[in-house]
């Protein structure tokens, strides 16, 4: 188990696509605005300059629609060319889900690991040839805050709805339908000296409007999607201090990916012991 992780994106200079379209939608912190592929069979390779070195030990590929089970990926990066350093060889690109019978429409890819010095990144993306061609939300490269101890127990977790409902004259009700999405609440405890002053860095720069990946433990183990939340930082609480040494932090985030149905898979029979 590893403990929580908070990514900022670093800033990208220039980023190019080998094919397909909507390249510039992965600059945007919207997810519904997306990068789609034209074909599958052939890795595509998104090239990513970062215009100084910079140390990463985040990727992040976030809604990711259409991503095949036996899709893969591989980055690799430096500071003279796209391919000087192997930084993950060949992984799954979607992270591991609930080990039941669910399956999300939307996955996200994920890799954490050591730090690299790196001024170009390439990720390379292979979907099976009988697969539909990808789309791509959001796109987040940086180095993430992980505390020496994890969060504190009593995580909070909630659902949001931006319907409207209305109550009639007549005693029945009108619906506006609008969009479900998660929020989630975590108290970072026993932060040291340097760990506060790092996080409060990290809060200041982000505020409550700009997009954060935080991944509640980054371990590829099953639920690792459901442990993912891209989004903003909302619902700031001050810092306390605890003594001369700790301080404790409050943080909510929202989530910016709106849910879909799940997809219910055939082999729920056997799964249930049937």
């Amino acid at each position: 188990m590893g403990n929580i992780l908070i990514t900022p994106p670093a800033a990208i200079s220039a980023l190019t696509v080998s094919r397909g379209s909507g390249a510039d939608n992965l600059l945007t912190p919207d997810p519904r605005e997306a990068w789609v592929d034209s074909t599958v069979g052939t890795p595509v390779t998104i090239d990513i300059d970062l215009g100084i070195a910079r140390v990463i030990d985040t990727v992040f590929l976030g809604s990711l629609f259409n991503a095949h089970p036996d899709a893969t990926w591989a980055i690799s990066g430096g500071l003279a060319g796209y391919g000087d350093v192997s930084i993950l060889a060949i992984g799954v690109l979607r992270v591991p889900e609930r080990g039941d019978w669910r399956r999300r429409t939307m996955s996200h890819a994920l890799w954490f690991g050591a730090k690299h010095l790196v001024r170009y990144l390439r990720i390379a993306i292979t979907q099976p040839g009988d697969a539909t061609p990808l789309s791509i939300g959001a796109l987040i490269v940086g180095e993430g805050f992980q505390p020496r101890l994890n969060k504190e127990w009593g995580a909070e977790r909630g659902v949001r709805d931006s319907s409207s409902v209305t109550r009639l004259p007549g005693g029945g009700v009108s619906v506006v339908e609008g969009a479900r999405y998660a929020t989630y609440g975590w108290t970072l405890g026993d932060l040291s000296t340097v760990e506060a002053d790092v996080l409060f860095e990290l809060v200041l720069d982000r505020g409550e409007s700009r997009p954060v990946v935080v991944v509640e433990d980054p371990a590829t183990s099953i639920g690792l999607r459901n442990r993912i939340h891209y989004g903003a930082l909302t619902g700031l609480r001050s810092f306390t201090r605890r003594n001369v040494a700790q301080t404790s932090w409050q943080l909510v985030c929202e989530d910016w990916a709106i849910e879909p149905d799940p997809i219910l898979q055939s082999d729920i029979p056997s799964i249930l012991g049937a």
